[in-house]
């Protein structure tokens, strides 16, 4: 598993100049099929205001390399508390148009039950 992108991410703002540098190292990884990554921290790599409109391009690579399938979202939220908003670095994924239902789907959740076997356990009966 592959945490935050594969890429360093800052604890404050502003961004990195270049924070997408070392992306094609992080695409080979992908011909290993027992590799996923998780899309934790995105945000945080924006250079643009919500919703991190200039993320889509690099975080598409990602997708098309390792296939929706191996990607995990998450929001780094410990981290990027100085960065973000929770609901931003939520909702930047429910609003996009880069992502189809079934995709944003298996991003939000559906890989990581699927990869790691899990399933939110039934309610307590009280």
């Amino acid at each position: 598993m592959i945490d935050h992108l594969g890429l360093q991410q800052p604890f404050a703002p502003p961004p990195p100049p270049e924070p997408f540098a070392d992306l094609p190292k992080v695409l080979r990884l992908a011909a290993h099929d027992n590799v996923a990554i998780k899309i934790s921290g995105a945000c945080t790599l924006s250079h643009q205001p919500f919703p991190y409109n200039d993320l889509w391009d690099p975080l598409g690579r990602i997708f098309d390399a390792f296939g929706i399938a191996r990607c995990l979202w998450g929001t780094d939220w410990t981290r990027a508390t100085a960065l973000l908003t929770y609901a931003q670095g939520v909702e930047a994924f429910r609003v996009t148009d880069r992502l189809s239902a079934s995709d944003r789907a298996a991003l939000m959740g559906g890989s990581l039950a699927r990869i790691y076997n899990w399933s939110p356990s039934p309610p307590r009966k009280r």
